[in-house]
């Protein structure tokens, strides 16, 4: 089967809907870790167990138990527990592990029900985070309804500061994208994760004070480059 430009087009865009997935692999000290398992605890009513291992070895398998609500009822945003549970898999020691009660898959246990609130109440993004949270706003999903207004077509991280998206509109048809530069941390050297308010304004840009942002840099992977970060920090 041949392949149009349009087609390869949204084939890309699927690609980068898939690996955007894989941005935010839970770390372990200086390893990797995937995710084995999500089961309802048994023991522990309204808290999720999420199980994580190195993708090679069963037994190096260990279980987080995370609340999914916090003390006033409210549901904590999914995304806010798997950044916690990122930090708190880094912050967790081998002998924490050793000693923790095994599941009955022999699985040990953490039990993460402090570090969770602790985290929601103060939370602590990384690059990876807040790479992935602007990139999924315009991230499709696999069989869209209706065309959106804007596709994500790929993404880049620029440095530990900025990324670039690429993105194209239903009207591109085989046209590059065009790349815009989003900030990933605030005035204060913290990494942010807040990028929504762009998705609903950006098409608006479009219509003409995108090209006020237009930066002079050349990239193969785009036309044109704009940079925002000026405009989502008010600046």
């Amino acid at each position: 089967m041949a392949w149009d430009e349009t087609g390869l087009s949204g084939l890309q865009a699927q690609l980068a809907h898939e690996m955007l997935s894989r941005v935010t692999a839970f770390t372990f000290g200086p390893e990797v870790r995937l995710v084995r398992g999500v089961v309802a605890s048994p023991d522990r009513p309204g808290t999720g167990r999420v199980v994580l291992w190195d993708g090679q070895r069963l037994d190096s398998s260990v279980a987080f138990d995370v609340p999914l609500t916090d003390t006033q009822g409210g549901n904590i945003p999914s995304e806010d527990l798997a950044a916690a549970l990122r930090g708190v898999t880094t912050d967790c020691s081998e002998r924490e592990i050793e000693a923790a009660p095994r599941d009955a898959f022999g699985i040990p246990v953490i039990d993460a029900s402090a570090p969770v609130p602790a985290f929601v109440a103060e939370p602590r993004f990384t690059v990876p985070d807040a790479l992935h949270a602007a990139a999924a706003v315009f991230s499709l999903p696999p069989e869209p309804e209706e065309p959106p207004e804007l596709r994500l077509r790929g993404f880049l991280l620029l440095d530990r500061t900025r990324c670039r998206l690429y993105l194209d509109t239903p009207e591109s048809q085989d046209a590059p994208p065009f790349g815009i530069d989003l900030p990933l941390q605030d005035e204060k050297g913290s990494v942010t994760v807040g990028a929504t308010a762009l998705h609903t304004a950006l098409p608006v840009l479009l219509l003409g004070e995108l090209d006020r942002m237009r930066k002079d840099v050349q990239d193969p992977y785009c036309h044109t480059v704009h940079d925002l970060a000026d405009w989502l920090t008010g600046n």
